[in-house]
C-alpha cells in the first residue's frame, strides 16, 4: 500500500483539533507507521512511568486501563480483549502499536462517543445463522441453526418491548443464502445488522468463550490471518461503516462481558464474512460459545442461559442506540457489573408489552417450542 493509504485510515479522527495538536512522534518500522505506547498513555492520561514486565505492560488510571503484550495482537482495553490488526512491537523495552490500530481500535474503544458518522436507527435486522439444510455446528443437545433462531427471537422480543422495530432474515427453519441476507438488510432504511451464531472447532475441544466480529479495515489482515492478503486491499460495502460497526461490536460486547454468562472472553475481532462485507449499515456477527466444548454446549442448551444471553445482546443494542442518539459513552463491562450502567436515552419510547418467550427444553429444541 502507498504511504497515502496509511494516512487515509487515520483521517477519521487524526485531524480532530485535539489529536492534530498532539505530538505523536510517529515512527516508520518495517514499512509500517507506529506510535509508542508511552505516547498513547500520555494522550489518554494513563501512567507514563510504567515499564514492561515479563514482556507485558499494564496501564490504569481513572477508570481506563490498557494491557499490551509484546509480539501479540491481543490488547486489553478496560478489561475487555481486542484483537489488533498487527502485533505490538518491543524495541529495546519500548512498546509500539501500529497507527492503524490506534485509529481503528484503541481510539474508538476508549472514546466511542467520538466516532464520526454515528446515525440514529429505528430498525434492527436480526440474522439467525444457518437454517434448513445448513445445520451449522452441532452439540450433544441441538444444532446451531435452532439455537441461533431461538436466541434471535428472544432478542427480538426484548427489542420490541423497548420500542424498536425488528426484521429477521429468517423466522423459521429455512435456508437463506448469505448474499440474500445482506440484500434483505440493504433494502431497509435506518437500521443496523446483528448476525447470531455459535462457534465450533474440529481441532481443539477446549476452545470456549464469546467473541464478536465487525468488518476488517481495508489494508488490515482479518483476525484469522497473520499477513496481508490481496483481498485485504479491496474496499467492501461494509468498509463504509467500519468504525461505526466497530463501535456497535464494542458496545454489545461490553454488555455481554458485563452479564453473568460464565464464558471466556475471546474478544472483539475483525473478519470479512459475507454478511459483514456486503451490508451497507453498521453490522456485527456474534459467536455465542463453542458447541464443541462440553461446558459451553451445556450452558447454551439451557433455556435460562439463552434468555440471559439474549437480554445481554439486546441491552448492548439499546446501549448503542443511546450512544448514537446522545453522543454519550456507552457503559463499560465494569459499569454493567457494578450496577451503574444505563442504556435508556431521553428519546427512548415507552416500552410496549410483548408476549413472554415460550420455554424450550434443555436437552432438545423443537421449532414448535421456540419463542414465536
Amino acid at each position: 500500500m502507498r504511504f497515502s493509504g496509511f494516512l487515509a485510515v487515520f483521517l477519521v479522527w487524526m485531524f480532530a483539533t485535539e489529536a492534530r495538536a498532539f505530538d505523536w512522534d510517529i515512527q516508520r518500522i518495517d514499512g509500517r507507521d507506529y506510535v509508542s505506547v508511552a505516547k498513547i498513555a500520555e494522550f489518554y492520561n494513563l501512567p507514563l512511568d510504567v515499564a514492561p514486565s515479563d514482556r507485558q505492560m499494564y496501564l490504569s488510571r481513572g477508570g481506563r486501563s490498557l494491557t499490551a503484550r509484546a509480539d501479540s495482537r491481543d490488547l486489553d482495553i478496560n478489561g475487555v480483549r481486542y484483537v489488533l490488526s498487527f502485533p505490538v512491537l518491543d524495541r529495546n523495552g519500548k512498546f509500539w502499536v501500529s497507527r492503524m490500530d490506534l485509529g481503528k481500535t484503541i481510539e474508538p474503544a476508549f472514546r466511542p462517543e467520538n466516532v464520526q458518522g454515528l446515525k440514529p436507527f429505528s430498525l434492527v435486522v436480526l440474522d439467525p445463522g444457518h437454517g434448513g439444510q445448513d445445520k451449522g455446528a452441532a452439540s450433544p443437545y441441538e444444532f446451531e441453526k435452532n439455537f441461533a433462531l431461538d436466541v434471535a427471537r428472544r432478542v427480538r422480543n426484548e427489542l420490541q418491548q423497548a420500542g424498536l422495530r425488528v426484521f429477521m432474515t429468517r423466522n423459521n427453519d429455512s435456508f437463506v443464502e448469505l448474499q440474500d441476507r445482506a440484500a434483505m438488510a440493504n433494502a431497509k432504511q435506518n437500521c443496523i445488522f446483528v448476525s447470531i451464531h455459535f462457534n465450533a472447532t474440529d481441532t481443539n475441544p477446549d476452545a470456549s468463550g464469546l467473541e464478536i466480529y465487525s468488518i476488517t479495515p481495508r489494508g488490515s489482515p482479518s483476525t484469522e490471518y497473520d499477513t496481508l492478503l490481496v483481498r485485504d486491499m479491496v474496499q467492501e460495502y461494509g468498509n463504509a461503516n467500519e468504525v461505526q460497526s466497530f463501535a456497535l461490536a464494542h458496545t454489545i460486547f461490553h454488555s455481554l462481558r458485563g452479564a453473568n454468562l460464565d464464558m471466556a472472553d475471546r474478544g472483539v475481532k475483525r473478519a470479512r464474512f459475507a454478511v459483514l462485507r456486503l451490508t451497507k449499515m453498521p453490522a456485527v456477527l456474534i459467536e455465542g460459545g463453542f458447541l464443541t466444548n462440553s461446558g459451553d454446549a451445556k450452558r447454551v442448551a439451557s433455556t435460562a442461559w439463552r434468555n440471559q444471553y439474549a437480554k445481554a445482546i439486546a441491552r448492548g443494542i439499546l446501549a448503542y442506540r443511546k450512544l448514537v442518539e446522545t453522543d454519550q459513552a456507552p457503559p463499560t463491562m465494569a459499569e454493567y457489573r457494578n450496577g451503574t450502567a444505563s442504556v435508556n436515552s431521553a428519546a427512548t419510547p415507552p416500552p410496549r408489552p410483548v408476549a413472554t418467550p415460550a420455554p424450550a427444553p434443555v436437552n432438545s429444541i423443537n421449532l414448535r417450542d421456540l419463542p414465536q
